[in-house]
């Protein structure tokens, strides 16, 4: 096993196929035109997603003031992961990836503009809003395994770090970007064009993917076998080949069920807890984000300063200390402090955990490892519900108390427990 490892890029006992090189390596990846044209297209993605939670959101509660609703609607886009997410693994490895998410991407875009056309004529009831989210959401769980792959697939082995540090960025630049021009449009232009916008971001990302070439990519050997084959063949990898992977997944409970869904609670926190108004809470996502962007920025101009493995488990550490802290302040600043440390946290972890899985994973199973890693993601729409429960039975400080004292008591024991993560250079 751990020959394997070292032919994938990591060895548990501290070596990598690549060293850390000296000077700052920021952009080193985009030197690729195949990651340059992928790297591209994300960026407008992630602008089309952040535009469509933000868009969502405001239109349920528009047509019927009603909180759970719009968080609802938001929150949708994670949940059809949890049911199709392993299958959607299985097609990418079986078809041609970049391919599939083309044709994804313009299916989405023509959607959008029908959708756009409908609020635009009024006729688009609250139905019509989560049948789109609905849509979107399926379309979103066949999309990520595939382009998360394709990362991979476009730079050498020692860029991997670097290009999911990068690809990482474009999700935390478009939460403050996609937030602000969301709400600028809404306010000048009117709530259809979030629509039109959308579907133009779709459009652009088809349209750089199609000159993209996959160099890194292996023949697939998954069409010689049925789809039931290959559905058991990702788990059985995980469960018997490669337990480290599970490992990491387990760790990514913690990050699912408490670090993502602080941004969709900040509403009754910024009210209840601090006593501010709505701006405020639009400062305290925004701080998330910058220490988001510090993360992903650092990690792709210096590397990993520490073992992987070991770096994301003091993340969770930290970023759990920093939800606890946050329970319990009443101080803006102090807030705001946690919530970069928190921001910092969660985009380290997700950048390095990430970069694990794909160096320990054969290219020809890599959709479907990747689709069993992001099943998680469909666990923050249920966690806020959770959590938003725990708050109305309890208080948001008490709420938030618990869920973070359980997240950093887990987060210690994995720290003192999981050995062979820590090594994970």
């Amino acid at each position: 096993m751990n020959q394997q490892r070292r032919q994938n890029g990591v060895d548990t006992g501290g070596n990598t196929a690549s060293r850390r090189r000296s000077g700052l390596q920021t952009f080193s990846s985009l030197k690729s035109i195949d990651f340059r044209l992928l790297w591209a297209g994300s960026i407008f993605d992630n602008l089309a997603l952040w535009l469509q939670f933000i868009t969502l959101s405001w239109m349920v509660w528009d047509l019927t003031e009603s909180a759970s609703l719009s968080g609802a609607a938001a929150g949708l886009r994670g949940l059809p992961t949890l049911v199709i997410g392993p299958w959607a693994g299985v097609i990418a490895d079986r078809i041609d990836r970049r391919k599939l998410v083309i044709v994804l991407q313009i299916f989405l875009g023509v959607v959008a503009v029908f959708f756009a056309s409908m609020v635009a004529t009024g006729s688009a009831q609250v139905w019509h809003v989560f049948a789109y989210a609905s849509v979107s959401a399926v379309c979103f769980a066949f999309i990520m395994p595939a382009r998360q792959s394709l990362i991979a697939n476009t730079v050498p082995p020692e860029n991997m770090g670097n290009a999911f540090a990068l690809s990482a960025m474009t999700v935390t630049v478009n939460r403050l970007a996609g937030g602000l021009l969301g709400g600028l449009i809404i306010t000048t232009v009117g709530i259809q064009w979030n629509f039109f916008v959308e579907a133009g971001a779709y459009i652009a990302t088809a349209l750089l993917l199609i000159p993209m070439k996959t160099p890194y990519q292996q023949a697939s050997t998954a069409r010689f076998t049925s789809v039931l084959a290959n559905f058991k063949d990702g788990f059985r990898y995980i469960w018997r080949d490669n337990r480290i992977i599970l490992h990491l997944i387990v760790l990514g409970i913690i990050l699912n069920m408490v670090f993502i869904p602080v941004p969709a609670l900040l509403p009754p926190y910024a009210s209840t807890v601090l006593g501010a108004n709505a701006s405020v809470g639009g400062y305290l996502l925004a701080a998330q984000g910058v220490g988001g962007i510090t993360a992903t920025v650092a990690i792709a101009s210096l590397g990993f300063v520490i073992y992987k493995g070991k770096l994301g488990l003091i993340c969770l550490v930290l970023g759990s200390a920093a939800v606890l802290v946050l329970a319990k302040s009443h101080w803006l600043a102090l807030s705001i402090a946690m919530l970069i440390v928190l921001g910092l946290s969660q985009s380290t972890f997700i950048v390095s955990t990430q970069t694990l899985i794909q160096s320990m994973t054969p290219d020809t199973l890599r959709g479907r490892i990747t689709s069993i890693y992001m099943l998680e993601f469909g666990l923050g729409p249920i966690a806020i519900v959770l959590i938003g429960l725990l708050m109305d039975l309890t208080t948001v400080s008490g709420a938030l108390t618990i869920v973070a004292a359980v997240s950093l008591t887990l987060s210690l024991l994995f720290l003192v427990t999981f050995k062979q993560v820590r090594g994970l250079a």
